[in-house]
């Protein structure tokens, strides 16, 4: 792909706002922004210091957050935070739990609370 070429993606709508957020500060576009973050998490992946590695491993559940320093645990827990909102994003908890038989309770794209029935009813709280 040509250099500066794009392609269609989707980013979830948090990344997104934060995105925005911070671009203006920063003098980029939100898209320029998300750019930013996702060259500097390659970066951080591909790097092989002990120093990354460790940090990685903290996230993973492999080593402990005590032998990192506070900077060290900051991104630690920033790597942690996306891998929850990544997973999280995958997970259709609700449709899964309604399988099971459980009416479950959701908001709306109004910012109502929606009552969701195994059976498909819906009912606005």
């Amino acid at each position: 792909m040509a250099k500066g070429a794009t392609i269609p993606t989707r980013v979830t709508a948090d990344v997104a706002a934060a995105a925005t957020s911070v671009a203006q500060a920063e003098n980029r576009t939100t898209t320029e922004q998300i750019n930013y973050w996702l060259r500097i998490g390659m970066q951080v992946e591909r790097s092989a210091s002990t120093e990354n590695r460790q940090i990685l491993a903290v996230a993973t559940g492999d080593a402990q957050f005590a032998t990192l320093n506070p900077q060290e645990r900051e991104v630690a827990h920033a790597v942690i935070d996306a891998r929850i909102a990544q997973r999280a994003a995958a997970v259709r908890l609700g449709a899964t739990v309604r399988r099971s038989g459980q009416t479950t309770v959701s908001i709306d794209d109004d910012g109502h609370l929606v009552e969701l029935t195994p059976d498909g009813t819906r009912r606005l709280l």
